[in-house]
């Protein structure tokens, strides 16, 4: 190993054993989303068919079942083929020959459907029928052994160690986080007791773990913590719960990134890339402790930003989900177009099912675009009173926890 290379790895966060992506993308498919080329199997024989690309859509029924069969699709007696869906689609222009001789075809996608010729619901002879059938349904019985991923995400936001308010200083805090940690050990005994018990688990750190002393004048007179004791109590409050972690499931990872109250500062300016951040150096401080116990830790594996990022985005049971602290905008209500923007701009976030923020010291969830959850976790602090004093709005306290699995996130909690 080059001289070079032993200064690289003693600059890394993490060891790359220990280490994980900090973006989570989806690989993109040659036919745009949604396009491509299969055949979907719905109840009562009926398929959906997606056709590979062809110059110029079916023209009469002989030409639609010739599309289908093409695709080595045999279609039954009392069934037929219907066009659903032609779209041209100008971006995958085709181009025959070179030169002078050169002729562009266009490009059309289809989807069919083969379908019995009669719709089934009418022999049952009307609606009323068809209604009353569907409700007799009995739904079947769930599989006793489920061997899908489950995974448990806690998010650890705002708790801005060293900050004094309405709710008390550092040993209200102290006491309201050991208070949430045994929630969280009841909250996975109750998801167990119901028959969906975590396999893994996400520590989910959405920044501001210290208060720090360069944002506002009025740190300097109220903050009971000098910074390098703020430093050391998120540190040991962090330890504390990836060991209650670590001790109960056979995978654990822990994201963090980068925020306002953690990033180092010179005044009220911030120095260095955006990983200069204390909620980062504590996080890699964890790492450094467990790659020297790794049969304890050796399960424990951390994401964090790139040097030139903020935010990462993870795979968490086939589904991503970003982190984000949230100071990037300037109110909640502009969350969704700073996340559309990171899609554009292909941002760590930009893929990610599930977004997870904080900095406003209050729980949103609010359903975007295609299916998209946007999640704004509650405050761990001691209340933030500037803000209450100028909105008369009180923000609750609380440690956020959700699962995510196959088909989902389920299981929201405020503990």
């Amino acid at each position: 190993m080059t001289l070079n290379h032993e200064l690289q790895a003693l600059l890394e966060p993490a060891t790359h054993s220990q280490s994980q992506p900090p973006q989570a993308q989806r690989l993109q498919p040659a036919a745009p989303r949604g396009w491509e080329e299969g055949v979907r199997y719905e109840p009562g024989g009926t398929m959906v068919v997606t056709a590979p690309p062809a110059e110029k859509p079916p023209n009469g029924d002989d030409e639609l079942r010739q599309r289908v069969e093409e695709m080595g699709l045999s279609i039954p007696d009392g069934f037929r083929v219907r066009l659903v869906e032609a779209k041209h689609d100008p971006a995958a222009w085709h181009r025959d020959r070179e030169g002078e001789d050169a002729v562009t075809r266009a490009v059309w996608r289809c989807r069919y459907v083969i379908e019995p010729a009669a719709p089934a619901w009418m022999s049952a002879g009307d609606v009323d029928a068809l209604v009353r059938d569907a409700m007799r349904r009995r739904r079947k019985a769930r599989p006793i052994v489920d061997t899908a991923e489950r995974a448990l995400v806690v998010v650890y936001a705002d708790a801005q160690a060293g900050k004094v308010g309405r709710d008390g200083g550092t040993p209200e805090l102290i006491a309201r986080i050991a208070d949430r940690f045994d929630r969280l050990d009841d909250h996975i005994r109750d998801l167990k007791a119901v028959g969906r018990a975590p396999t893994a688990a996400w520590w989910m750190d959405a920044g501001d773990c210290v208060e720090g002393f360069e944002n506002t004048t009025q740190q300097a007179f109220t903050n009971d913590l000098t910074l390098t004791e703020m430093i050391r109590v998120h540190r040991r409050v962090t330890f504390e719960g990836l060991d209650r972690l670590a001790g109960r499931f056979g995978r654990v990872v822990a994201a963090t990134c980068g925020s306002n109250h953690g990033r180092v500062r010179r005044g009220k300016d911030a120095v260095g890339p955006p990983v200069d951040d204390w909620g980062i150096e504590v996080m890699s401080q964890i790492a450094d402790a467990y790659a020297h116990n790794q049969d304890a830790y050796g399960h424990v594996s951390f994401v964090m930003p790139e040097r030139w990022r903020d935010t990462v985005s993870l795979d968490i049971a086939g589904h991503i989900v970003g982190l984000a602290h949230g100071h990037q905008y300037p109110r909640p209500d502009k969350a969704g177009d700073w996340w559309r923007g990171q899609t554009f701009g292909r941002q760590p976030v930009a893929d990610a099912d599930v977004l997870i923020t904080g900095h406003f010291h209050h729980f949103r969830a609010q359903q975007m675009g295609n299916g998209r959850l946007w999640i704004q976790a509650p405050t761990l602090d001691n209340g933030s009173d500037w803000y209450a004093v100028r909105s008369g709005e009180v923000s609750t306290s609380g440690l956020l926890v959700f699962s995510v699995g196959p088909d989902g996130w389920d299981d929201l909690r405020i503990l």
